[in-house]
């Protein structure tokens, strides 16, 4: 079968995807790195590696700091779903 020239280049000056969207992935490749720092730590049998790994930890998650900034400037983070305040519930 031949390639199909809609892959290519186009002239749009358009973006196909949202900032938004982009962010979204992008943070997404962040925390799971994160993760993967973590079962390195887990998972090695050398100290002076967990010292490492933690340390790139704590660096990611300063630089993931910006993301988040970044989306709550524009109000693209919502806040979770939270439990029922029970006090509030008690009373009324």
């Amino acid at each position: 079968m031949p390639a199909s020239f809609e892959q290519e280049v186009s002239e749009s000056q358009e973006a196909p995807f949202s900032d938004k969207i982009m962010m979204f992935h992008f943070s997404l490749m962040i925390y799971a790195g994160i993760g993967n720092f973590g079962v390195s730590i887990a998972e090695t049998q050398r100290s002076d590696l967990v010292v490492d790994y933690s340390r790139l930890v704590a660096e990611v998650l300063k630089f993931s700091e910006d993301g988040v900034n970044i989306m709550i400037a524009n109000e693209w983070l919502e806040q979770p779903p939270l439990s029922a305040n029970r006090r509030d519930l008690s009373k009324g």
